[in-house]
């Protein structure tokens, strides 16, 4: 997950920064704005968009009204495609530079690209992008949705003393009793979900995604709120609505591929035979001749073994080779730096480096510390 979005998210990042706020400001109700009160009941997986997004209509609303700017919570749910308000997508790209703009970012601003600067209110420059937008938008699925992730949020005050730590592995265990007699199966199937999932989520031994538990709400047309709060009476009246479940166009079957011996044996064989290009993996084996690495190796596993090892010789003189140059380049930069009268530190010679990365390798590091300290004694 995108670090900036991970603060409002349920996971440690955001408990942290939470408790080290709250200490630093004495305000004690700033894990609302977080997700931390579900965090024993939703992964934190796909939870988040990767980057911003955000209404344009509001921004520009906000402005001509003189109201101070924000991003809403809502607007970083990975699954909120949709202004409330405005009935508009969500714009994800700036439309002066076209570019994905970062949660957070050195010169982040408030309403404004942090790449070019431009104001992200500007609905002249995204009406032709929203109009794009609008044909990749189911608007009664996403709209109820979003809906249904605004009441999420706003349900976050109350989450913490309301909900329980299992109430969510006790919700779906309630849905499959009233929907498939408790068939987990059967329910599995249904909602094209694998089997051991859903029974790893009823027994509370994984936590489902977000996204998931929304789809399973909108299917049953139950409030996430009443969902996850254990609501006797919404679950009285639940049904599965066919028409909202997902469908997915049945493919013809494929007839097996037969696995050719022969072919395979002389293609591997020609791999550990070649001296000329650079040694390839078991992946790339496979994806080459179109069978699992596991089918190839069952049927070949001294020559398999033979390819893996070839390439871990190749990828360990590769890096040695990558560490030896990475040396060399050092002692040039800091003999340059030292000749030109330069200061010579690790963050002046890293600058300069091709792959400072490499400075992780403790030889690397021993050569630049060398090179600092020779310079130093010289001086």
């Amino acid at each position: 997950m995108n670090r900036g979005a991970a603060l409002n998210s349920n996971g440690k990042l955001a408990e942290k920064l939470a408790l080290k706020l709250t200490n630093l400001t004495t305000q004690k109700n700033l894990y609302n704005l977080t997700l931390l009160s579900y965090k024993d009941l939703f992964s934190s997986k796909k939870l988040f968009k990767q980057t911003k997004a955000w209404c344009p209509y509001c921004y520009q609303e906000w402005k001509e009204s003189s109201q101070i700017a924000y991003e809403p919570l809502l607007w970083l749910f990975a699954d909120a495609k949709m202004c409330l308000k405005h009935h508009q997508p969500l714009q994800s790209t700036c439309s002066s530079c076209d570019r994905p703009i970062p949660w957070l970012a050195g010169n982040s601003r408030i309403g404004y690209c942090s790449h070019c600067g431009a104001w992200l209110g500007n609905i002249a420059k995204t009406y032709q992008e929203t109009i794009t937008d609008l044909n990749k938008i189911d608007f009664p699925k996403d709209t109820w949705i979003t809906k249904a992730l605004g009441d999420l949020v706003a349900f976050i005050p109350k989450a913490k003393y309301s909900i329980g730590k299992h109430n969510v592995s006790q919700a779906l265990k309630r849905t499959i009793e009233v929907t498939h007699q408790g068939n987990i199966a059967a329910f599995a199937r249904t909602f094209q979900l694998p089997k051991n999932t859903v029974w790893m989520w009823c027994k509370g031994k994984s936590k489902p995604e977000l996204r998931e538990i929304l789809r399973i709400c909108y299917c049953l047309d139950i409030s996430v709120i009443d969902f996850i709060s254990l609501n006797k009476t919404a679950y009285e009246s639940i049904q599965i609505y066919p028409q909202r479940l997902p469908r997915i166009p049945k493919e013809s079957r494929r007839s097996p591929k037969v696995f050719d011996r022969e072919k395979t044996k002389i293609y591997l064989q020609a791999i550990l035979n070649d001296s000329v290009n650079p040694p390839i993996n078991l992946k790339e084996v496979s994806e080459a001749l179109g069978f699992h690495k596991r089918t190839i190796s069952n049927h070949f596993p001294d020559l398999c073994k033979a390819i893996t090892k070839k390439y871990r010789i190749y990828r360990k003189l590769e890096t040695e080779k990558r560490i030896q140059n990475c040396c060399q380049e050092i002692e040039e930069i800091a003999f340059d730096l030292h000749q030109s009268g330069g200061y010579l530190t690790e963050a002046s010679i890293s600058k300069l480096l091709s792959h400072p990365g490499h400075l992780r390798y403790k030889k690397v590091r021993n050569t630049l510390e060398k090179a600092i300290a020779n310079v130093n004694i010289q001086a």
